[in-house]
């Protein structure tokens, strides 16, 4: 039994392992390291991307391409350094691994804050809205005693109140979300930045 468990452990490390590889055999296999950069650009990866590619692939024997890497990430970034897509990446609240560079990299960062700003407060919002379904839910659940039901009361109009106020806070970040961004195109535009 020992053994088993021994042998299931060593499946399990494997797999896991394996999971966390970048690459698949295939892929280094086929070495499109261009394509390959590019998706890590277009996806806004870190840099050190490529290390864990390397690692990968060297499993197999198989070196990669730094320079034709490179080239199709820088590709990729261009794709990537959008204000809009800073925007739509910061109201998801997907991380930013400060890969835009120079004056865009500076408007990415702010648009991609302010984004991320929105995402929080909506994130902070739905979390009331649970903490309110639940206590609905105890309210009308079973026979609440009148202490019960008082109790209920007052914490439901204490949320439903930091409720309204969240809804305020949620509104404005999002209104300056919209300012900022037209201020960091502004600003772009008259440096000749594409943006």
């Amino acid at each position: 039994m020992p053994r088993l468990l021994l042998i299931c452990a060593a499946l399990l490390g494997a797999l896991v392992l394996a999971s966390c590889a970048t690459l698949s055999r295939e892929q280094c296999e086929a070495g499109d390291w261009r394509a390959i950069g590019f998706n890590d650009g277009a996806e806004g990866r870190p840099a050190d991307r490529i290390t864990s590619h390397v690692e990968a692939c060297s499993e197999f024997g198989i070196a990669v391409d730094n320079a034709v890497y490179q080239t199709g990430r820088n590709e990729g970034l261009r794709v990537y350094c959008r204000l809009s897509n800073a925007e739509r990446q910061g109201r998801a609240g997907e991380r930013y691994f400060g890969v835009c560079q120079g004056e865009l990299g500076v408007a990415f960062a702010r648009v991609h804050g302010a984004g991320r700003e929105v995402f929080n407060l909506e994130a902070e919002l739905n979390s009331l809205d649970s903490e309110i379904d639940a206590k609905l839910a105890q309210l009308r659940g079973g026979n609440p005693t009148p202490e019960q039901v008082a109790t209920l009361t007052r914490e439901l109009t204490i949320l439903q109140t930091e409720r309204r106020v969240l809804e305020l806070r949620v509104r404005s970040a999002d209104q300056q979300l919209s300012s900022l961004r037209r201020q960091e195109e502004s600003r772009l535009s008259q440096a000749g930045i594409n943006y």
